[in-house]
């Protein structure tokens, strides 16, 4: 058994050889200082940079999937901002939800809502009120008579004859046939042109003329000869009944004088007479 006094012995002067020495530079500390800082260097630039890609990836997601969000009802809570700690880094985004909850989806888009879903509610009254028709409360609301073509009746005359002119004016207008005779109390005078507009004209010798009998000429609420009666009243709803016809004030005192036969409700004949008609 070895002495332990040599054994402690034989190792001290093994450790103490100059042979295991290992000698160090002189600029080895300076070496060492300068790998130092260039690690830590390394290690702000990766925290500093990991940073910045974090923060660009949140803002990067909160614009794409906040306008999903904003179009359903049920949505997850907002993305919370990333803060920065002390040493720059950024707060882990581990909180922030990037999976949608369950039964929606980013891209699905919300069902469109139809625009009677849209309107506010009516009342059954009001669409009672919307879907009743309307119906003319008599034949005199009805629409105006159908366009006519051809010469025109006019309130005051015919032409260029015109109530209340003289015989002698009238007779001068070159618009009268047969006219070597002045009137004798009413006369009636035929038209040069014949009788498709007036069948004749009604001139008296004190009131000059006073009167036109229509054949193919009609009012300027177009209203003929063979006109239907229900025409002829929408066309003047103050109608008045008058002996055996119609008449329809014209103006200036005159009217319009219509015969309708009952049996066929149509107009027989149009007259345009003065107040102080023969």
């Amino acid at each position: 058994m070895t002495d332990p006094d040599e054994l402690d012995t034989e190792l001290r002067r093994l450790f103490g050889d100059e042979r295991l020495a290992v000698g160090a530079d002189e600029d080895a500390p300076a070496r060492i200082v300068a790998g130092a800082r260039r690690i830590r260097r390394r290690r702000a630039a990766v925290t500093a940079t990991s940073g910045a890609l974090t923060v660009a990836a949140l803002v990067t997601a909160g614009l794409f999937f906040g306008p999903l969000r904003a179009t359903h009802t049920n949505t997850a809570a907002p993305v919370e901002q990333p803060t920065l700690s002390s040493n720059g880094t950024s707060a882990p985004a581990s909180s922030i939800p990037l999976n949608p909850p369950p039964g929606s989806s980013p891209t699905s888009e919300p069902p469109a809502s139809s625009p009677e879903s849209a309107s506010p509610p009516q009342s059954s009254t009001s669409r009672t009120a919307q879907t009743k028709p309307t119906t003319p409360t008599s034949s005199r609301s009805q629409t105006p008579p159908p366009a006519v073509s051809g010469p025109v009746l006019g309130p005051s005359g015919y032409g260029k004859l015109t109530l209340g002119m003289s015989f002698t004016d009238a007779k001068n207008s070159g618009l009268l046939a047969n006219a070597d005779t002045p009137p004798n109390g009413c006369t009636n005078y035929k038209l040069a042109e014949g009788s498709s507009g007036v069948s004749s004209v009604t001139i008296s010798d004190t009131g000059g003329v006073v009167g036109f009998a229509a054949t193919g000429a009609h009012t300027p609420e177009r209203i003929r000869v063979g006109s239907p009666k229900d025409d002829l009243e929408a066309a003047y709803p103050n109608l008045s009944k008058s002996g055996n016809g119609y008449t329809a004030a014209a103006g200036s005192g005159a009217s319009y004088v219509f015969s309708v036969d009952s049996n066929q409700n149509r107009v027989t004949a149009v007259s345009l007479v003065a107040a102080n008609s023969c």
